[in-house]
């Protein structure tokens, strides 16, 4: 049997997909031996699944994980312990004592995510912006914001859009919601929107997150790769 532990450093890690290595346990006879740590290969949907599968993992050990992650992992005959923490060593002991109790996960995302990152992490994200690239402040209004940043986080390419609507006498919100479509977003990041413009957006599918943290672009990112921010 083999176990991999993620952890960062010596400690499990609070989220699996974001975890530096994995380190790996084999048991025979009842001892738990560990081996070589593996790197962690990225984060890309289903490729952790994979990549521990055909390193021949029985069981994964981590602090949290989405609800997708464990379904693959199931689905590769692979069981899943969350909630553990501390030294990886001592994790692993407690296992092979029968002394390590599941927990409840420390990742909390949506069902949709792998590791509450991984899917987002290769998305098309639009940000309410003041002025151009991933530097400018960030705009808390949506239809009113004066440009749209198109970020492609799986390319790594940036587009500064302007919103022709802006300085529209009304109805802005739904047109601007129109722009962010046209440029294949899958998430929106703002301050603030109108019920029209909600409406719209749900419609299209896209989903989006409120920011209110003050700062650029590039912190609003930063926010809703960590999970800290809300839905709207």
């Amino acid at each position: 049997m083999k176990i991999a532990i993620a952890m960062d450093g010596t400690r499990v890690s609070e989220h699996f997909g974001h975890c530096q290595k994995y380190a790996i346990f084999t048991v025979q006879n009842s001892m738990i031996i560990r081996g070589e740590d593996l790197d962690s290969p990225g984060h890309e949907p289903g490729k952790l699944p994979r990549f521990l599968a055909e390193h021949g993992a029985n069981l994964v050990i981590a602090g949290g994980m989405g609800p997708r992650a464990i379904d693959l992992f199931h689905e590769s005959g692979i069981d899943v312990i969350l909630g553990a923490s501390g030294d990886v060593d001592a994790v692993a002991q407690a296992y092979i004592r029968g002394d390590l109790t599941p927990g409840q996960s420390t990742c909390h995302h949506g069902a949709d995510d792998e590791c509450g990152h991984e899917e987002k992490e290769g998305a098309v994200i639009c940000i309410t912006a003041q002025a151009t690239g991933v530097d400018a402040p960030f705009e808390e209004r949506f239809g009113r914001a004066p440009y749209f940043i198109i970020l492609n986080l799986k390319t790594g390419t940036v587009e500064s859009v302007q919103n022709a609507f802006a300085q529209a006498s009304g109805g802005v919100g739904p047109r601007a919601v129109s722009i962010v479509v046209d440029h294949g977003a899958q998430y929106l990041i703002t301050g603030q929107m109108g019920g029209n413009a909600a409406e719209a957006l749900v419609a299209s599918g896209i989903k989006a997150y409120s920011y209110r943290g003050g700062g650029t672009v590039t912190d609003a990112v930063k926010a809703f790769l960590a999970g800290n921010l809300t839905a709207l």
